[in-house]
């Protein structure tokens, strides 16, 4: 194996397939009450091969982390047409009832079958009941 072959691998599989497009109208609605807010945004098209999506949250410091993963299976759980979660920080993911009324902001990305990530959505952000 030649010195170049792990640079050779990255550009070849970037070259070879792009990233997913950037995944769009992403919204942050109100819940059920808890302090939820619903997450949900238009799935990508089926020939752009998606795999999941992944949900990021903003945090103070302006940090993001990861807060969810989500796949086909929640097309139309919150609303026809869009897939979607939902944030609560009293259950899901580490209980932090300190989150509870403040505005979150969200953004989410579409990972492909070569799991390149493609582009972040716009920053979306909600105000809990």
């Amino acid at each position: 194996m030649s010195k170049y072959s792990h640079w050779f691998s990255w550009w070849h599989r970037w070259r070879c397939c792009p990233p997913p497009p950037q995944v769009t109208g992403v919204t942050a609605l109100t819940g059920g009450g808890s302090s939820e807010l619903v997450v949900t945004w238009d799935p990508l098209p089926t020939d752009a091969d998606i795999t999941h999506y992944r949900v990021y949250r903003h945090k103070s410091g302006g940090a993001w982390w990861l807060l969810a993963i989500a796949d086909d299976a929640t097309l139309g759980i919150f609303e026809p047409g869009r897939l979607g979660i939902v944030d609560a920080p009293d259950y899901w993911p580490w209980p932090n009832p300190a989150d509870g009324g403040a505005e979150r902001c969200y953004a989410v990305a579409a990972v492909s079958r070569r799991g390149l990530e493609g582009p972040w959505s716009a920053e979306t952000c909600g105000m809990p009941l």
